[in-house]
């Protein structure tokens, strides 16, 4: 039996009773303990009748084994489709230095893994910390966070991880308890010089840097984490704001839309995707949201949305993560998306008309409103009627989160508070609503036609306070010079 460190054997001993300890460091000394052979101390043990040696073995075997389990950096999964388990182990002759294992059995796949460090330099390897890469500590990092957000923020952290980091073999293979401020600065720097990147896309890529290397301290790899950001913020791209004829629908653009949606739905009256289109100009919700909308939650003149589609995919193999189908969740994108809508009229007939569609094709499913085939109607299915349509009217091709945008642009030219608005598109923040969803919904020529009737001088003495939406202040007397006056005492 190979020589074991002393934590261990105490490990396996401390399951005894306490006088059997006892009794121990009356007899061996703590230094004797510390330097001599673990073949001898169990010996000394079992001719004295302390412990029954084929336990104390049973018990180290155990312990040693949880330790390498719980020290293998990579994770153990399995595959519901083939029923088998899988991992991976170090092999430097291979892509990424690793070769995937798998065994129909988890108790053969671990078994596999205790066997391939079983010689003293492996098991070293395992037990003790390992000299992680940026590149393996990401791995390891992702597959732990797939465990706590949805498959799709990890596809997105793969792709980003595909496009910035992995053209920079030299930045992800050196070690993060090598890594400084100075490697950092220099990577980040790069990549803005390879990449016209805005500030929400830089750090976003930062992110993942930042998140691996949080990671790392927390599973102790390294002491004290040296992200940081120092650049050259001049390359990166400026927001500005987009212009509206890009961002929203004008009001010419709007009808021909729902007019062409009408045209689309007679040429296929089972296919109630053009419907969801129309509707989403009533509702401004998520493209998610309004597929997941239940008949439950339509109460008296209100809708109630608290749920969303999304994609699933398989996260087993990060390099290769393929679509698993949609999903109702009972979740938004943020706590705020949970809220009440109120229906207009044309809202409440476009929902009974996607009803009786149901009932005359037989489309059901659960509850929802949007289905067929036995299934919700996928993002892609009302993508397509928006594109098409568009380029059928002749219009710029605007997807379903310009209807969002348009919605929250009527609101407030109708004169919605802002706030009211943000509470409908379920945002967190009034500034959220305002930089990124409030457009101009007028044509050019509407709009140069307001602002030249605002700057007609014959439209001065037509406006008053309450067109304005002007708060009178009281007039203040402008106080006297205090070397010409007498101040009186407060």
């Amino acid at each position: 039996m190979r020589k074991l460190n002393i934590e261990l054997t105490l490990w396996a001993l401390s399951r005894l009773r306490r006088r059997l300890l006892y009794r121990l460091y009356r007899n061996w000394s703590v230094v004797f303990i510390k330097e001599s052979n673990i073949n001898d101390l169990l010996k000394y043990i079992a001719e004295h009748d302390m412990i029954d040696l084929s336990y104390v073995q049973e018990q180290i075997e155990m312990k040693r084994r949880e330790e390498i389990l719980k020290r293998h950096q990579y994770s153990i999964w399995h595959n519901n489709k083939e029923d088998v388990w899988y991992s991976y182990l170090p092999d430097e002759s291979k892509p990424n230095s690793r070769k995937k294992i798998k065994r129909k059995r988890k108790r053969d796949l671990e078994d596999v893994i205790c066997d391939f460090y079983s010689s003293e330099q492996n098991e070293h390897e395992i037990l003790e910390k390992k000299d992680f890469s940026i590149e393996s500590m990401f791995y390891e990092f992702m597959r732990h966070k797939a465990k706590e957000v949805g498959s799709g923020t990890v596809k997105r952290m793969m792709a980003d991880w595909a496009r910035f980091y992995e053209p920079d073999q030299e930045f992800i293979a050196i070690s993060v308890q090598n890594l400084t401020k100075i490697n950092i600065d220099d990577f980040f720097n790069a990549v803005l010089e390879r990449y016209d990147l805005k500030k929400k896309a830089f750090y976003n890529m930062c992110g993942i840097l930042k998140q691996t290397l949080e990671y790392a301290v927390d599973a102790e790899y390294i002491e004290k984490n040296p992200y940081r950001v120092k650049i050259n913020k001049k390359r990166l791209i400026s927001s500005s704001k987009k212009p509206s004829t890009k961002e929203v629908f004008c009001a010419d653009e709007k009808e021909l839309l729902l007019d062409e949606m009408e045209r689309r739905l007679q040429n296929n009256p089972s296919n109630t995707a053009p419907l969801a289109v129309m509707l989403d100009f009533e509702l401004g919700t998520r493209k998610g949201e309004i597929l997941a909308i239940c008949r439950a939650d339509i109460v008296d003149n209100r809708i109630h949305i608290h749920r969303q589609l999304v994609e699933e995919f398989d996260t087993s193999d990060l390099n290769h993560m393929k679509s698993k189908g949609f999903q109702v969740v009972d979740y938004t994108k943020s706590a705020d998306g949970d809220r009440w809508l109120p229906l207009t009229d044309r809202a409440k007939k476009l929902i009974k008309r996607v009803e009786m569609i149901n009932e005359e094709y037989g489309h059901h499913y659960k509850d929802f409103l949007f289905v067929k085939d036995g299934k919700c109607l996928t993002p892609d299915a009302v993508d397509a009627q928006i594109k098409r349509g568009c380029e059928y009217i002749g219009i710029p091709v605007k997807t379903m989160h310009k209807i969002r945008k348009t919605y929250a642009s009527t609101l407030l030219h109708n004169g919605v508070n802002l706030s009211i608005v943000k509470d409908m598109l379920g945002h967190a923040d009034e500034s959220t609503t305002l930089k990124h969803y409030i457009y101009n919904i007028e044509d050019s020529t509407e709009t140069d036609n307001k602002v030249l009737s605002a700057l007609d001088p014959q439209n001065d003495a037509k406006s008053d306070q309450s067109d304005q939406n002007i708060i009178p202040f009281a007039k203040v007397k402008r106080a006297e010079n205090p070397d010409k006056s007498t101040l009186s005492a407060l």
